[in-house]
């Protein structure tokens, strides 16, 4: 059985046509018929019912299992080939959320040029996802934001880059924008926006309803942060963002929450990994040496 036999197969399983599988390879069409001739000999079975009885093509029982399996086969062909491909040309990999990240990355890159032809960024919105992709192994280190100051993990290496409060924001039209700040009490009838849930936003804003007593507040709950903030800016809705998220918005009042919750964020670096190459792990000490020494700047501040 040869690689190029089940990726005919996965096709000719998914279109169910074989002119349309030969055209899709630029093969002939009695190419894809041997291909299945040779694989229902090997696997002695019949994987696609041909009979005529039947209008249409479809798999077997036995082609079903061989469509799972290949598929799982030929997925990780691809990924070998890749971390192959990125072994030889020495890539490393970076976490990197486009809302966090991209605040710091003005500040790291002069750092990293040695890297910087090299670097792959793993790129999630959510932090909640980042965080898990770390502790799998699945990415090595990355910039994320959480609710919680440390993580209790033997496996995660986490170097704090900044701390914020969380705020309100509202657009100027907005009579709450005029305060200097508020209280929980008086913005418990208001509508508000939020992250949806898997960010850490989300979870932050409902701990903090829940500890002012606020139940059931009227909140409208978005995937996007640019949607939350239009929205914002352009209604009386408040957003409950920290101010990292919220840079360069002319259209949006900050205002300070009393007895806000925090919002960290740092390098988290999975210290377990086995099998770092050379240069991803030289990569990893420069990052990690360049975060200890932004976070003993802002502890100095």
């Amino acid at each position: 059985m040869n690689l190029q036999d089940l990726v005919y197969f996965n096709r000719l399983a998914e279109t169910l046509n074989f002119t349309a599988t030969a055209e899709h390879f630029y093969v002939s069409q009695p190419s894809i018929s041997m291909t299945l001739k040779r694989l229902e000999k090997e696997l002695d079975t019949v994987l696609i019912d041909r009979k005529r009885i039947h209008k249409n093509l479809r798999l077997t029982e036995t082609g079903e299992i061989l469509l799972k399996y290949s598929t799982h086969i030929l997925k990780s062909v691809e990924q070998a080939k890749e971390e192959i491909h990125d072994l030889k040309n020495q890539v490393v990999y970076f976490g990197f959320l486009p809302t966090i990240g991209g605040h710091f990355m003005a500040q790291l890159m002069p750092h990293l040029k040695k890297f910087s032809a090299s670097m792959k960024l793993i790129e999630e919105e959510s932090s909640d996802v980042m965080l898990d992709l770390v502790r799998k192994g699945q990415v090595p280190l990355a910039i994320i934001g959480s609710d919680r100051l440390t993580f209790a993990e033997d496996n995660l290496l986490q170097i704090p880059l900044k701390k914020e409060e969380m705020a309100l924001w509202a657009s100027p039209d907005n009579p709450l924008a005029k305060k200097d700040s508020v209280t929980a009490a008086e913005i418990q009838d208001e509508l508000f926006i939020s992250l949806a849930q898997g960010y850490t936003h989300q979870r932050i804003f409902k701990q903090w309803m829940k500890d002012n007593h606020i139940e059931q507040p009227q909140t409208l709950y978005t995937k996007e942060i640019q949607t939350a903030l239009s929205i914002a800016s352009s209604t009386h809705m408040l957003a409950f963002m920290s101010d990292i998220l919220v840079e360069d918005r002319p259209r949006l009042v900050r205002i300070p929450i009393e007895n806000a919750p925090q919002f960290y964020i740092s390098l988290i670096v999975n210290k377990k990994l086995s099998n770092t190459t050379y240069f991803q792990t030289e990569f990893n000490e420069v990052l990690i040496e360049l975060a200890e020494s932004y976070g003993k700047e802002l502890h100095k501040k």
